[in-house]
């Protein structure tokens, strides 16, 4: 049986780790869920994880300086980073691809259409 691929969830709401962790378990993948945003640069080096998805409105950092530390850095630039978030203007998605994001999703999604956005990201 193939290693499940490890992907990151950096996520504050309790419900929300919960529910997408249980929807990339259900995907076949092996969530590794981040409540403090503080410490995903630290962590994803240990980790090493297929991917990662951003919260954009986290409590201390915001998602999109998360994503952008990811992506100025050489050692995690080139994981693919979705961008989770409530958010939904043009503005918003466009901000969160200026910052680095590779995909863009907003909540609530569906469980079929968040798991066909990490096939992409991982494609």
């Amino acid at each position: 049986m193939p290693q499940r691929k490890r992907i990151m969830l950096v996520e504050d709401t309790a419900s929300h780790r919960k529910l997408y962790a249980s929807w990339l378990r259900i995907g076949g993948y092996d969530p590794h869920v981040l409540a403090d945003e503080r410490t995903v640069q630290q962590v994803v080096e240990d980790v090493r994880p297929a991917a990662i998805i951003v919260d954009i409105r986290l409590p201390n950092v915001s998602g999109l300086d998360v994503i952008e530390g990811l992506k100025s850095d050489e050692r995690t630039r080139a994981i693919p980073v979705m961008a989770l978030t409530v958010l939904d203007s043009q503005t918003d998605r466009q901000a969160c691809l200026d910052a680095g994001a590779d995909v863009f999703v907003t909540k609530p999604d569906r469980i079929a259409t968040f798991l066909d956005r990490i096939a992409t990201l991982l494609a």
